[in-house]
């Protein structure tokens, strides 16, 4: 019955960064494939668009789309580098601290849901291979909503399909522009950067941790 969640509390996880780390992954392809042409890969204007979707003022792909001497379009550039990831990222593990936290969680009562700005078939494909995809109660991705991160839109989804206040959810991300999305959508963010994303404006978090290995949620309730 519509309702019966209201009072539960969630947990909200991203997925690029904090259950996987491809984002230290493909800025390392990006560095291989700029080098390879003589370039140098433009570390802050990546900065900016970790953890967003969509439109975005920067496209690593494109300064090689650019070069007289590329012969590919931008859409095969990207394509060829989505093949590449996916390769690179089939071997990673889960980042420490994820499958005890979602074990304890749940063991507690905590509603788990997860709010990527990836690609579903790119986020469901993971965590069915580490054998996380039927721990979470909804999963949303910008293929679900019409504007991704920053945009609150995919926290304010997954708020909807968990029926479960703002006020009573937690939301666990790594970047800027995950925090700028959960803030937007009246959730507190917890970040735990990684290599990419550690310098990066977290003030709007409610707090930082260094891992999510030992966090208690129940410390913010």
């Amino acid at each position: 019955m519509p309702g019966d969640n209201r009072d539960k509390r969630a947990l909200i996880f991203d997925f690029d960064g904090l259950i996987l780390d491809t984002e230290t992954a493909e800025v390392e392809i990006w560095h291989d494939l700029y080098s390879q042409v003589g370039l140098t890969f433009d570390m802050e204007a990546y900065q900016g668009v970790v953890g967003s979707s969509g439109a975005r003022g920067f496209d690593p792909a494109q300064p090689l789309a650019d070069l007289e001497s590329e012969t590919r379009s931008f859409e095969q550039i990207r394509k060829d580098f989505r093949q590449i990831a996916y390769r690179r990222c089939e071997e990673l593990d889960v980042m420490e601290g994820v499958v005890d936290l979602i074990s304890r969680a749940k063991a507690k009562g905590y509603l788990l849901g997860l709010g990527s700005s990836a690609a579903t078939l790119w986020v469901k494909t993971h965590l069915t291979r580490l054998g996380l995809f039927d721990q979470f109660d909804t999963i949303v991705t910008s293929e679900d909503v019409e504007y991704a991160k920053p945009a609150p839109d995919i926290f304010l989804r997954v708020l909807e399909n968990l029926d479960v206040l703002a006020i009573n959810a937690l939301v666990l991300e790594d970047s800027y522009n995950g925090v700028l999305a959960a803030h937007r959508a009246g959730i507190r963010a917890i970040v735990v950067p990684n290599p990419i994303t550690k310098d990066q404006d977290f003030s709007l978090a409610t707090a930082v941790v260094p891992s999510l290995v030992g966090f208690d949620p129940d410390e913010y309730f």
